[in-house]
C-alpha cells in the first residue's frame, strides 16, 4: 500500500502520566521513539474513555495527537535524540 493510501496514525499523550502510551497500550514512553501508533478511531476511543480521569487531575487526560502533524511539525528540526 502506497504511503498516501495508509490510514492515518495517532500517537497518544497522557497528561496523567507525562508521556506516550507505549505500544499496544502497554506503559508510558518518554520518547516518541517508544511510543505506540493507535488507528484515529482506537486512538479516540482510548481518550474519550479516560475523560471521568479529568476531574481528579484537573486536565484531559489523555490527548490523541497525528503521527503524521507530529512528523511535519519536527521536520528539519534540531530535535535532540532523548526527545525522539
Amino acid at each position: 500500500m502506497a504511503e498516501n493510501e495508509t490510514p492515518d496514525l495517532y500517537l497518544i499523550w497522557s497528561n496523567e502520566h507525562g508521556g506516550w502510551w507505549g505500544p499496544g497500550g502497554y506503559g508510558y514512553k518518554k520518547t516518541l521513539a517508544g511510543a505506540g501508533t493507535f488507528t484515529r478511531e482506537r486512538a479516540i476511543e482510548i481518550c474519550r474513555d479516560a475523560l471521568p480521569t479529568a476531574m481528579h487531575i484537573g486536565m484531559i487526560s489523555e490527548i490523541p495527537v497525528r503521527l503524521s502533524d507530529v512528523r511535519a511539525f519536527l521536520n528539519g528540526s534540531a530535535v535532540p535524540s532523548t526527545v525522539i
